[in-house]
């Protein structure tokens, strides 16, 4: 097997022009092997080198597919092509896209192909002109050919101020198709504004030559300079002056004119399209010249194919946006409607749509209003909510400094008292045994405590629970000999010590008198 890569071949035998190219990709292939079930491939002779063996078609996946040759049988035959890429059947793909060209104009011509194969494409047309395709980049254009027009291929470069000698240059370039096969565009390029690429049916062979809307009609072309040529071995073209002279572009020409209102109609103002359209319509209904007949010929079928394009677009949209009335597909149709061919029923669709998308978005602006009140409002409970709690915890916060005050102030109570509780309990259990009761000014004097002249209130009943507080439930308190003297300060002290010792006492003052005395004899019998 033939290891190197062969992208190029031809159909049917080893001498067709019928050019097949290999697909790169191993899905493609299996789509390019049904197609071509029942054709065979072949290394033809039409290639520079070809040794027209058998080809057959190599699936990969590690790298592109392409054609192989047979075994050689042991004859050790080795293929000579010296080309094997897709660009080497370029001239066998443009003969066979300007055959079908000149078939759909009802032009009969002969082909032939120059030598070296591959190089170029001669044209002869059944009117005597022929056309040249040059294609082989490496060999400069011979302009002073006999060729009637000559079209460049991919890649030919021209020499500086060829393109402002001829006023233009028509040129041809190739696109790989989906599944094998190359697609032809055709492009005329213009000194000052480059070249513009058109399907090759949008070109027109008259007597005046090739027309396009970028080259409309023919540029005078100034004397060309003689330039050296090198005769090819096979199938010369003899270098002759060039044909008849070719007329100028005439200024405010209405067909111009309106050819030029489509072409940027076409570009840039779809919107125009319509009104261009119907402008060349008018002047084709009027005599003109056969040459501009053609010319208007040729951009009214691309403006009427844009139109059917655009009117095809506008149903489809327009039928999923009733189907579906999604916002995307109402901008989109919106657009469309505004053509003037739009059918009523079209404009009444988005019409209907546009209203329903209204009320829609009507509710959602409601529904955010709404939504957003209540958030407002679920805001101002919160903060209401916050507030609360900050005050909750303020207070909470005073109280429990308060508390701490409190504590604070109680247990600087207690430690002030500590120290004149075993004193004042001696005093207390002195009185009991001399048989008598005793006040708070005669426990000073006689234990010398002046602490006890700075004693408050609730002082003294700290320090009277700390002096009782080990006194058991049967026996009296030592208090009640402070309280003996029945005065009220005296009576509400004893009731509040005994409260915080938790003894019950009687209601009434005078019952609570008769108690406490009772009470200090108990204590004066224990003595």
């Amino acid at each position: 097997m033939d290891r190197r890569l062969i992208r190029t071949a031809v159909f049917g035998s080893p001498d067709s022009d019928e050019p097949a190219l290999c697909p790169e990709t191993a899905d493609e292939l299996d789509a390019f092997r049904r197609e071509y079930e029942n054709a065979t491939i072949w290394c033809g002779t039409m290639f520079e080198g070809g040794c027209g063996r058998q080809l057959m078609t190599r699936r990969c996946t590690d790298k592109v597919c392409h054609f192989a040759h047979y075994g050689s049988g042991g004859d050790g035959h080795q293929c000579g092509r010296k080309e094997r890429g897709k660009d080497s059947a370029d001239h066998l793909f443009a003969k066979a896209h300007l055959a079908s060209w000149l078939r759909a104009q009802g032009i009969a011509a002969e082909f032939s192909y120059p030598e070296p194969l591959g190089s170029a494409v001669v044209v002869r047309l059944e009117d005597g002109r022929s056309l040249l395709v040059h294609l082989d980049r490496n060999r400069p254009v011979v302009w002073e050919s006999d060729a009637w027009e000559i079209i460049l291929g991919p890649g030919v470069r021209i020499t500086p101020g060829r393109l402002a000698q001829r006023g233009y240059i028509h040129r041809i370039r190739f696109d790989d198709r989906p599944g094998g096969g190359r697609t032809m565009q055709f492009g005329t390029e213009i000194p000052g504004e480059g070249s513009r690429w058109d399907s090759l049916s949008e070109a027109v062979l008259t007597s005046e030559g090739l027309l396009t809307e970028t080259k409309p009609a023919a540029t005078p072309v100034p004397a060309a300079v003689a330039q050296p040529t090198h005769a090819p071995v096979q199938r010369a073209i003899v270098t002759v002056a060039p044909s008849a002279s070719r007329t100028a572009t005439r200024q405010g020409d209405p067909v111009q004119q309106a050819l030029r209102h489509l072409d940027v109609a076409l570009r840039d103002y779809p919107g125009r399209i319509l009104t261009a359209v119907e402008a060349i319509r008018r002047l084709l209904e009027t005599e003109q010249r056969p040459e501009d007949v053609a010319r208007l010929s040729l951009a009214l079928g691309r403006g009427e194919r844009w139109l059917e394009e655009r009117a095809r677009l506008r149903r489809t949209v327009v039928k999923r946006l009733e189907q579906q009335p999604t916002r995307q597909l109402y901008l989109q149709a919106a657009g469309l409607v505004r053509d003037r061919d739009a059918s009523a029923w079209e404009r009444a669709v988005v019409a209907d749509v546009e209203l329903r998308l209204q009320m829609e978005r009507a509710a959602r602006e409601r529904a955010v209003v709404e939504q957003r009140e209540a958030e407002e409002r679920e805001l101002a409970e919160r903060r209401k909510a916050l507030a609360r709690e900050r005050a909750e915890r303020r207070e909470a916060e005073e109280l429990e400094r308060v508390e701490a005050r409190k504590r604070q102030v109680h247990q600087a109570r207690i430690e002030t008292v500590t120290n004149l509780a075993l004193a004042v309990r001696g005093a207390l259990k002195k009185a009991a045994r001399e048989q008598r009761t005793t006040t708070w000014s005669e426990i000073q004097q006689k234990t010398g405590l002046r602490q006890m002249d700075r004693l408050d209130y609730q002082d003294k009943v700290e320090l009277l629970v700390l002096v009782d507080k080990d006194t058991v439930s049967e026996e009296p308190l030592w208090s009640a000999l402070l309280a003996a003297a029945g005065d009220g300060a005296a009576l509400r002290l004893y009731r509040e010590v005994s409260d915080r010792l938790s003894r019950p006492l009687p209601v009434d003052d005078p019952d609570l008198i008769s108690q406490i005395a009772q009470e200090c004899t108990q204590l004066h019998r224990q003595w």
